[in-house]
């Protein structure tokens, strides 16, 4: 059993525009509405790829019976603890003169220390028969600096995928229960550390400060540029796959549930590297947020490249 956490789910609204011209009357062309959530995202992945997977978490009260059906639609387990408050709704503004997606994300509903309590009881309970937890997405208004760190203290002996930034990723690194696998992208590695990291050898180095720290996997997305993945032990580079880019939203989340699939089938993160990059290219190839087709899937997976860095 998998458990992903998504403390901050939403409703992704995807719209399309020829172009995005600021300050005018834009008229859509296309518009579609999908769960969202990073934490959910890569439940949804986990579970088109075959695996057994719920996902646990906190929404408001607002919409959560719309949310709840779009998940019960994708035959997705979950268990959300409501409080009051509305599903934020997340826009994804995408131009098909390919000036890329423009976010804007609301904050959702705000959460109290007590009903934050009740949540960790939740998690605790829920991911009794879990081999591996994935904490990953934003924190509601209301979470304390280090929720995710606390979090992982209450799920002590868990194995922890974790895809955060900034001083969250700080204090998971350096709390008592390290994460399994660490999987920022390029950016969100360069924001946590405040540096540029322009080249192979200053981002292997930077996934090392983290190895160092105790975690015992670091993936790097990267873009364009593929992705890197280092350990104690080696370190890995994948070229991107050349496919139809349509969509980079939600790429991220379904290379962790690629890497799922990969961990489960061969039982070994660095072979589980490629199944990761399959899914991230598989996920481009759709449009707005809808994720992944497991068939491209696995038509890519044995167009994966792993070279020794």
């Amino acid at each position: 059993m998998i458990t992903t956490i998504c403390l901050n789910p939403c409703f992704d609204k995807t719209v399309e525009l020829d172009k995005l011209l600021v300050g005018q009357v834009n008229r859509i062309q296309d518009i579609r509405v999908d769960q969202g959530g990073k934490g959910l995202n890569v439940a949804v992945v986990a579970e088109r790829l075959g695996l057994d997977v719920e996902c646990v978490g906190i929404m408001g009260e607002e919409g959560s019976a719309d949310l709840c059906a779009i998940m019960d639609r994708e035959h997705l387990k979950h268990h959300f603890l409501t409080i009051p408050g509305h599903v934020r709704t997340n826009m994804k503004i995408c131009t098909r003169d390919g000036s890329g997606v423009t976010e804007l994300n609301e904050p959702g509903a705000a959460i109290t220390p007590e009903q934050l309590d009740a949540f960790f009881s939740l998690a605790r309970e829920k991911t009794a028969d879990s081999d591996m937890v994935v904490i990953t997405g934003s924190l509601p208004p209301g979470c304390p600096e280090g929720t995710n760190r606390d979090l992982m203290k209450a799920l002590a002996g868990k194995k922890c995928i974790v895809d955060i930034e900034g001083k969250e990723l700080e204090l998971v690194a350096k709390g008592e229960w390290k994460p399994f696998l660490i999987k920022p992208n390029l950016k969100e590695l360069e924001r946590t550390l405040g540096i540029e990291l322009r080249t192979m050898r200053t981002i292997r180095d930077a996934a090392l400060l983290f190895i160092r720290l105790g975690v015992e996997h670091a993936v790097v997305s990267m873009g364009a540029m593929g992705a890197m993945y280092v350990s104690a032990e080696k370190t890995l580079f994948a070229p991107a796959l050349r496919v139809e880019i349509k969509s980079t939203v939600g790429a991220g989340d379904a290379m962790i549930g690629g890497l799922l699939l990969g961990y489960e089938r061969e039982g070994d993160m660095v072979k589980a590297f490629r199944y990761g990059i399959a899914a991230g290219a598989a996920s481009v190839m759709t449009a707005g947020t809808q994720l992944i087709v497991r068939s491209d899937f696995e038509r890519l997976l044995d167009q994966v490249r792993i070279q020794e860095v």
